[in-house]
């Protein structure tokens, strides 16, 4: 059985992983697994998560127009997000960006994830 869902995601070239919101993922009733070692997660105001360290993780594919890129998310809390593509991601597409203008090529922006057993 095919499930899907849409979400808006957030585009954050400062996140220096790829994150997904743990209670989105337990929504969906998608495969997590654990890290080997926990791994400590600061919010940008430099406090720690309200979530804790992060423990789980899950390895997605996503597509960006006609790539496709196997790439690790970390679970924690995003409230109120429930997706961030960070640095990871950016560094995979090369985005065609102009900063000076704030100018984004949206046709790139079509984006599906998925998981590796879909």
């Amino acid at each position: 059985m095919n499930k899907r869902a849409k979400t808006p995601v957030l585009l954050d070239l400062g996140a220096m992983e790829n994150f997904i919101n743990h209670q989105y993922v337990m929504h969906l009733h998608l495969p997590v697994k654990c890290l080997p070692t926990l791994r400590k997660v600061f919010n940008v105001d430099g406090t720690p998560n309200k979530k804790g360290d992060i423990v789980f993780y899950m390895d997605l594919e996503v597509h960006t127009r006609e790539k496709h890129t196997n790439m690790r998310f970390f679970l924690t809390d995003l409230s109120p997000q429930r997706m961030i593509l960070g640095y990871p991601w950016f560094a995979a597409n090369q985005l065609k960006i102009n900063w000076a203008k704030g100018w984004i090529d949206y046709t790139q922006l079509l984006i599906v994830i998925k998981t590796l057993k879909a």
